[in-house]
């Protein structure tokens, strides 16, 4: 159906949202933060980008005003966070962001992002 990256420093969220997924048909792979997920979209394509914004290293909204730099065609992002300031979810709106998605995960929800993203 389609390939995901999964970008956050907490290694059980990426378990969860890789397992709702995946049981959906989509195949994810996983990075801890920016930096990685920047590194491994040099290598790989995917089809969306799911990404924490509270992350060491490179946060979210620093991670999508690089990646926004990089030539089309690039992948939607949805940014899946638990701390986020209206100020913040404007810059990553800005930044491109195709949806931003609160924490505690409601699987329905993301699913439903998920498919729009791809699908458009």
């Amino acid at each position: 159906m389609g390939r995901v990256l999964l970008v956050d420093d907490e290694a059980a969220v990426r378990g969860t949202l890789r397992a709702v997924l995946e049981s959906q048909g989509y195949t994810c792979e996983e990075a801890e933060h920016g930096v990685a997920a920047l590194a491994l979209l040099e290598q790989e394509h995917f089809d969306l980008i799911i990404t924490d914004n509270r992350m060491p290293v490179l946060n979210g909204i620093e991670f999508l005003k690089q990646y926004s730099q990089k030539p089309d065609p690039k992948p939607p992002v949805i940014f899946f966070t638990g701390d986020i300031s209206d100020a913040e979810k404007d810059l990553a709106m800005k930044a491109g962001a195709r949806a931003v998605l609160q924490k505690p995960p409601n699987f329905g929800e993301i699913i439903s992002a998920v498919q729009q993203a791809i699908s458009d």
